[in-house]
């Protein structure tokens, strides 16, 4: 079904050092200094029982340091004693009010509860200490999308049309919520891909409720726009992929559905969800000619076969599927760099779009790949190419 991500942004890792302190208005010392910045490197890199150390230290020199107060919430957390973190929060925003991290940090515990509405009330105090800070931005926007997506979730218990559409409505007033900081964040951050991401899922949802065809459409090309975009942004985002795999097989889109299931895999073997869809997709496909088909077959078992990437390729630029093409013969390049021809595919690809660099780099590329004696023809083609861009 229907996939926002599961999991947060990174939990503010990094303490803001130049906050301004509403309670402790000290200068802050040398050594305390390093012990902080120290304790934040060590975070970082996994070493909590060092980090510990120096948020101790930190908090020897200055018993009230925010910054420190939070980094060692944060290591009670990573830990997984909620309990502890939230002491240290509480701490950090005593002692300094306008510490956005700190509440983002209290938001993310309530989130990972269940507790939605909690959790949205943390991170909007944090947003408004600072409406650019990323995390509390986006933690927002997630938090009312999984409360839209919690509503919707209880629609099968529900028995009449008028509860339906009650329940409908009330998911609604959360993704309304969810959409406006989404958008904010497409303003502040127009390279995020998951908001772009968390969008086109809260259109997938809004199209499943819709009470005419009409506006399912123009949810689901809403749908459709926002996934791409995502993908345009991070082109190996396994939720967009998977959501845009799902959006096309549910249109009856099936080659297109195939490709993304495929990318999906090609992430996280282990994704069940694609890997089920994705031979629903098989299914209905076009992709099947006998010459194609164990290319196929053994991609659909096994979506790290760097043959089956090719093969597929061949067959979208077949269906004039290009952008998707092109993007299967350097998923089998990256797989198996033995597969020359791909780069001549690529070359010609890249020739008739009069991509000069692309085309002379791939076709350098077959021509080191195929050395000597393998592929002659084609590679009498490259060195043609070549000869005739080089002197352009």
């Amino acid at each position: 079904m229907f996939r926002a991500r599961d999991l947060l942004l990174p939990l503010a890792l990094v303490p803001l050092l130049a906050a301004g302190l509403c309670g402790d208005t000290a200068p802050r010392s040398q050594q305390e200094l390093i012990q902080e910045q120290a304790c934040v490197a060590n975070q970082l890199k996994g070493d909590l029982d060092r980090a510990e150390s120096n948020c101790e230290l930190c908090l020897e020199f200055n018993e009230r340091n925010a910054e420190c107060l939070n980094s060692m919430g944060l290591i009670w957390f990573l830990r997984g004693d909620d309990e502890r973190a939230k002491s240290y929060y509480i701490r950090a925003i005593r002692e300094n009010n306008d510490f956005g991290q700190a509440r983002n940090n209290m938001g993310v515990i309530e989130f990972k509860r269940g507790n939605y509405l909690e959790a949205a009330r943390f991170f909007e105090s944090a947003i408004e200490v600072d409406p650019r800070y990323q995390d509390g931005r986006y933690n927002l926007a997630l938090a009312n999308l999984r409360q839209g997506q919690l509503v919707m979730a209880k629609l099968s218990a529900v028995s009449t049309v008028d509860e339906i559409k009650a329940a409908i409505q009330k998911a609604d007033v959360f993704y309304i919520k969810a959409e406006t900081h989404y958008r904010r964040m497409f303003e502040l951050f127009p390279t995020h891909a998951p908001s772009y991401g968390d969008m086109g899922v809260i259109m997938m949802s809004r199209a499943a409720g819709a009470s005419t065809e009409d506006t399912r459409r123009v949810f689901i090309k809403d749908a459709e726009q926002y996934l791409v975009r995502c993908l345009e942004v991070d082109q190996v985002n396994l939720d967009c992929h998977g959501n845009l795999g799902h959006l096309f097989l549910v249109g009856g889109r099936f080659d297109e559905s195939l490709f993304h299931f495929i990318q999906c895999l090609a992430a996280d073997q282990g994704n069940a969800i694609c890997a089920n869809e994705l031979k629903q997709a098989y299914a209905g496909s076009q992709l099947k000619s006998e010459a194609l088909r164990k290319y196929m077959d053994q991609l659909v078992a096994n979506p790290g076969y760097a043959q089956g990437h090719y093969g597929f390729c061949l067959a979208l630029f077949d269906k004039g599927l290009i952008d998707m093409a092109v993007t299967e013969c350097e998923n089998a390049l990256k797989l198996d760099e033995g597969i020359c021809l791909a780069h001549y595919q690529l070359a010609k690809h890249y020739k008739s779009v009069l991509d000069k660099d692309l085309a002379l780099q791939n076709c350098r590329g077959l021509i080191r790949c195929a050395g000597e004696g393998k592929h002659q023809s084609e590679v009498e083609d490259c060195k043609t190419i070549v000869q005739a861009l080089e002197v352009q």
